[in-house]
């Protein structure tokens, strides 16, 4: 935010100079829209406008800006020469002289050479650097950028060949394990997730991360296990003087160690399911209550017949143990239904 605040302060310095009044608003104007899109993180954008007022009305604010412009975009070396042409032009305004000299700095560090530090265990051996000796280790020294080839090589130890991919502005470090010529190798195994078990030949030999274990010169039977995950096996052949490494993810054959295992659904959807049944069923016989109640109720109101009594009597005791039914029913139903529910909804 300060570095936006100073950019804005730079662009409403003076443009000193001489130009005439159409050119001068012109590049303020053209200015201002730059400063809006470099805000806007629109900078390749930003940077045409703030070259096309330079090139209208010259002034040191728009080289530093033109310098930023081409940071924000990775043109380092773009960006370099035109914050010191502003720090070098002799009307830069003191500010701006200030923002020039941050420019420079802030390129400059990651223009700089990349640094590679070369360890080995044991120390002392040669190392070459793209065919060139340089020291021995440990050794460290800037190198050019880009994919560099590192050798390796020590009395009586196998020779060790690395690449590097160098970066500007960064250090890189490089470590190796030397191993005897002729006395067998070393092999790493790692697997993700770590933990598992290693067995060479039948025999187990330590768990991963196994860092730089020495074995003959021969071909292994490998197998790597773990609780929950499916063991794998292969054939790995280390020669002598190698370090052979191996890198293996495993496979999760069922649920994670410790973690709980999902509960099953059907028993919710079994109970909602006869839930429903039997609130329809209750419902069927809600509905025959009611037909004898009305029947009933006729009865009673339009027959004048002792022999109706019995009938009569028949339909009560129908509609009362239908109700029943129905109440015993839509009850059940709705207690299978809240149940079915929670067993789906309520959390493990």
């Amino acid at each position: 935010m300060r570095r936006l605040v100073f950019l804005l302060l730079l662009l409403t310095a003076p443009l000193a100079y001489a130009a005439s009044d159409a050119e001068v608003a012109r590049a303020r104007q053209l200015s201002a829209e730059a400063a809006d899109l470099f805000r806007d993180g629109k900078h390749a954008e930003a940077l045409e406008k703030f070259e096309k007022a330079n090139r209208i009305v010259p002034h040191p604010n728009l080289d530093v800006n033109i310098g930023r412009c081409h940071e924000a975009l990775g043109r380092y070396d773009e960006a370099l020469l035109h914050c010191k042409i502003a720090l070098n032009a002799p009307t830069t305004p003191a500010p701006t002289r200030l923002a020039a000299r941050s420019c420079v700095d802030r390129v400059e560090a990651k223009l700089k050479r990349p640094e590679l530090e070369v360890r080995s265990r044991p120390p002392g051996a040669r190392v070459v650097i793209d065919g060139q000796e340089v020291g021995r280790t440990p050794w460290r020294g800037e190198v050019e950028p880009g994919r560099r080839q590192v050798d390796l090589e020590l009395q009586d130890l196998a020779p060790v060949t690395r690449t590097v991919n160098a970066v500007r502005g960064q250090e890189h470090l490089l470590e190796v394990v030397l191993t005897p010529a002729t006395v067998g190798g070393l092999l790493s195994i790692h697997t993700d997730p770590a933990g598992a078990e290693v067995v060479l030949n039948g025999e187990a030999v330590g768990t991963t991360p196994l860092e730089s274990f020495q074995v003959d010169a021969r071909t292994y039977v490998l197998e790597v296990r773990k609780p929950g995950y499916a063991p794998q096996v292969s054939t790995v052949t280390v020669e002598d003087g190698q370090h052979l490494e191996r890198r293996l993810p495993l496979v999760l054959v069922g649920p994670a160690p410790g973690a709980a295992s999902e509960r099953p659904m059907w028993p919710g959807w079994t109970m909602i399911g006869a839930g429903v049944v039997a609130a329809g069923v209750g419902g069927w016989f809600g509905a025959k209550a009611v037909d004898s109640r009305d029947a009933a109720d006729k009865i009673a109101r339009t027959s004048g017949d002792p022999a109706d009594r019995d009938r009569y009597d028949d339909l009560v005791h129908e509609m009362d143990t239908r109700r029943t039914l129905s109440d015993v029913l839509w009850g059940s139903g709705g207690v299978l239904v809240v149940g079915g529910a929670t067993w789906l909804l309520w959390p493990d």
